[in-house]
């Protein structure tokens, strides 16, 4: 004899009415639960790591790379570089940047280096300092501690002592100044009591 797998009718009527009022409810206990556990979370927590994420971004903006290029009043290129540069709090027209390279270029070359600067992007002033450093194409490589001024004319001075060597020796200077002679042609000029140790040629 065949044993049955369903089961008799009167159970499964009986299944029915209870499934239709039983699911009812559990549904309706089920979406309470989700409204209580929505009020239990605090808006204030998300709007404030939402603040702390935005001025963390707004405090950290910089340039990559950034690379200037141009021509001063009287004729000589220039091609300011660094690895990296933040706009000041106070003065978006003022950048302070890393890891400088200046280049300057006319009848010959020079480049300046140096670990920080301060450019103002509108009036072309800049003040290097931290290590600079001047290499020439005539020979001269010139260390100095600030240089500041401006590209729109070109006239850059050290306010500070500065030492180095060139074609005739080792020497030293209360202060330089890299500005344009008549020609427009870029010049370095040593000033305020220069003494040189002449190097004979070999």
């Amino acid at each position: 004899m065949a044993a049955s797998i369903h089961p008799p009718e009167g159970w499964h009527t009986r299944l029915v009415r209870l499934g239709r009022l039983v699911l009812p409810v559990l549904a309706l206990m089920l979406l309470s639960t989700v409204f209580l556990l929505a009020r239990s979370v605090d808006p204030q927590d998300a709007i404030s790591f939402a603040d702390v994420d935005v001025s963390e971004r707004a405090r950290d903006q910089q340039l990559t790379a950034p690379n200037v290029t141009g021509v001063s009043a009287d004729g000589t290129a220039f091609d300011l570089s660094a690895r990296m540069a933040r706009p000041d709090p106070g003065d978006p027209g003022l950048m302070n940047a890393q890891t400088v390279r200046l280049v300057l270029t006319g009848d010959g070359r020079a480049t300046v280096t140096s670990d920080f600067a301060r450019i103002d992007t509108q009036q072309r002033d800049l003040m290097l300092d931290g290590d600079v450093r001047i290499d020439t194409s005539t020979g001269y490589r010139v260390r100095t501690e600030r240089l500041e001024g401006t590209l729109g004319r070109l006239r850059i001075v050290s306010p500070g002592e500065v030492t180095g060597e060139g074609p005739l020796g080792r020497m030293r200077a209360g202060s330089l100044t890299i500005d344009e002679d008549a020609d427009g042609a870029a010049r370095l000029l040593f000033t305020g009591g220069v003494d040189l140790l002449y190097t004979p040629p070999s």
